[in-house]
């Protein structure tokens, strides 16, 4: 996918050995280069993505604004014009293509020319907007969810009026995945729990698997609530399939209305209407404690005891991106003895003036608030098909870390920081593997293009020549 990336597999690869662990040569082939002085560096010019290597796309969008302009709502004759946004580059949902009037016609033409077509052949969610100047930020959109732009071929036309229905997101799932239903909570509010099963949990009674818990889980194996999704199913079964993986279960916890309560550590001060029936609230956020509690304290336990899973703290990890990435972050760092590894995807650092930043800058981390751990797997069983893992030391989870250069550069300069804090705090070597996607922007699409990494990263198998599968 052409990324650029830090993390200290010289370490822990063992350049003294007689081979490269499969992780590492995946990584390279994603264009994720390794470098153990922590800084970025230049990716590989030849990377291809191992879920399929697509050429561009050349979408040519017409747009009739005829209705907009006779109603009045679109006045190019006064200075408007007419904006396409979306979440996948060239696209970004913070600031608009102009397209260009066709001359003497109420059509509006832009042809859009998409590089690096999103991983999967996925739709790109997207939105036009009619701009004015002095409009606030919620003023001129098309009304309803977001559309899609269909990537699937090299080159399309697609004419349509401007607020025309929008499309029903495609559903594709792989796999074995069970839907445990609405999970109730003595903290927080029910939600669905999905899981999925790795290939061999039905016909491999004996062995049992690591646990993987994601946030948002809704947008984990399809695209029906965003749009776009991360596509966890297709590129776990793929990897395992493939050998490369010792795949773990992944436990798809969905979110709430309570979505910003559960993933914000600390309260901050609410913007206007967040309040109840739009009212002002004073603050809002600050729900994470009763969030953790509920993963780790009333969902693990049931989970533990419906599967065959390892329950020890070094099989045990959590992920998410945004709000779900911070949370992720908080959950390694304020329960060391019992999350070993996290999926920390383009983290809101912003929340709470960057607490979490400045917590680590402080060196404020590794202080279980969760009690007693449980035990470390330690069974036959339990080691069957080891990853490349090993437990990491006491309070120093293993962390992933990314950001997209395409997700603002406050975003891009709080996850910089917080990979040099992490660094000064001890996290080095294979304790942390950082990356920066060229084309990520803050959308579902570009996290689904790293989730091969991801899970190298969590389970790659030793020493395994991956089985490329195009």
């Amino acid at each position: 996918m052409g990324w650029r990336a830090t993390h200290g597999a010289v370490r822990w690869l063992g350049l003294g050995s007689q081979r490269w662990l499969c992780a590492a040569l995946v990584l390279a082939g994603l264009g994720l280069v390794d470098d153990s002085r922590g800084a970025p560096v230049a990716a590989r010019a030849d990377a291809q993505p191992r879920d399929g290597t697509a050429a561009p796309v050349e979408i040519r969008l017409e747009i009739d604004m005829g209705d907009e302009v006779a109603a009045g709502r679109f006045r190019p004759d006064q200075g408007d014009t007419l904006g396409l946004r979306g979440g996948w580059w060239p696209l970004q949902w913070q600031r608009s293509v102009t397209l260009v009037r066709r001359e003497g016609s109420a059509w509006w033409e832009l042809t859009l020319r998409v590089a690096q077509p999103p991983v999967g052949g996925q739709p790109i969610p997207h939105k036009l907007r009619i701009e004015r100047a002095g409009q606030g930020p919620e003023a001129g959109w098309e009304e309803g969810a977001n559309r899609l732009l269909p990537t699937a071929t090299p080159s399309l036309t697609l004419r349509r009026r401007f607020n025309a229905p929008p499309e029903l997101a495609p559903v594709q799932r792989t796999g074995d995945i069970e839907n445990l239903g609405p999970v109730a909570s003595a903290h927080v509010d029910a939600r669905r729990v999905q899981v999925w099963l790795p290939p061999g949990y039905h016909t491999q009674p004996e062995r049992r698997w690591p646990v993987l818990y994601l946030h948002d889980g809704q947008n984990v194996f399809d695209a029906q609530a965003a749009g776009s999704e991360w596509r966890f199913d297709e590129t776990a079964q793929r990897l395992a399939l493939a050998g490369v993986i010792a795949p773990p279960l992944i436990v798809a916890v969905d979110s709430t209305a309570q979505r910003v309560r559960d993933y914000t550590p600390t309260a901050q001060p609410a913007p206007s209407g967040t309040g109840a029936a739009g009212a002002p609230a004073a603050t809002w956020g600050g729900g994470a404690p009763a969030y953790g509690r509920f993963l780790l304290d009333e969902l693990k336990p049931l989970i533990d005891a419906r599967y065959r899973t390892r329950p020890g703290v070094a099989d045990t990890a959590v992920g998410g991106s945004s709000l779900g990435g911070l949370v992720s972050l908080w959950l390694a760092l304020e329960y060391p003895q019992r999350v070993g590894a996290a999926l920390v995807v383009s983290p809101s650092l912003w929340w709470d003036d960057q607490w979490a930043l400045r917590r680590v800058q402080a060196g404020q981390v590794g202080g279980d608030a969760g009690g007693q751990a449980p035990a470390a797997s330690s069974s036959p069983e339990a080691t069957a098909g080891a990853s490349i893992t090993t437990p990491a030391p006491p309070g120093r989870p293993r962390l992933w870390l990314d950001i997209g250069l395409h997700e603002g550069p406050q975003a891009l300069a709080d996850t910089r920081a917080l990979r040099a804090a992490l660094q000064a705090q001890g996290w080095l070597g294979r304790l942390m593997t950082t990356a920066e996607d060229p084309v990520g922007t803050h959308s579902e699409l570009a996290w689904a293009g790293r989730v091969e990494a991801m899970l190298l990263f969590l389970y790659g198998r030793r020493g395994v020549t991956p089985v490329v599968v195009d």
